[in-house]
């Protein structure tokens, strides 16, 4: 269920996508609140689940992780089982940081890190090969990022008064 959400809210949202840390203190004179109505929409915001949860986004060249895969992976049975086996050994991957049932020719999408050309190779190998039930993958080495983000587009999004009217 989605719950209504004001101009004031969404600007919170997207305050909070740029800094996760920023103190109430000063979130709240962005928005133009005090900080106490600042606090409790940040508070219904993740009580709701809107606000899923608050991150620290690293630099994955930083920290020695600067191959990025995106990884097609097809499997040979699509029933109910083979589909949650998949998915929950995925779940155990740390390298594996998106998967997403997909479409058309493949069944799944992985976007995969890793350190280097070969540490993907073992990957791929030991871990997504030797899975019952997969028969093909097809990788994706990225290049170059263009743009990376993990902000939502919630200036986008009409707010709880645009519905009332359009209602």
């Amino acid at each position: 269920m989605r719950i209504p959400l004001d101009a004031i809210d969404l600007r919170i949202l997207e305050i909070l996508q740029q800094d996760a840390g920023l103190a109430n203190t000063d979130l709240a004179e962005k928005v133009g609140l005090s900080p106490a109505p600042c606090w409790r929409r940040v508070k219904r915001l993740e009580d709701t689940g809107i606000i899923n949860r608050r991150v620290a986004i690293l630099d994955p060249d930083a920290v020695g992780l600067p191959i990025v895969v995106f990884a097609s992976v097809k499997l040979t049975s699509h029933g109910a089982d083979a589909l949650e086996q998949f998915e929950n050994a995925v779940l155990a991957f740390a390298e594996v940081t998106e998967c997403y049932t997909v479409s058309g020719g493949m069944d799944f999408l992985l976007r995969v890190v890793t350190t280097s050309m070969r540490a993907y190779e073992a990957f791929l190998r030991e871990q997504v090969l030797r899975m019952p039930g997969v028969s093909e993958v097809h990788s994706r080495f990225v290049v170059t990022q263009v743009k990376y983000t993990t902000a939502l587009p919630v200036r986008h999004i009409n707010t709880a008064q645009d519905d009332r009217r359009d209602g």
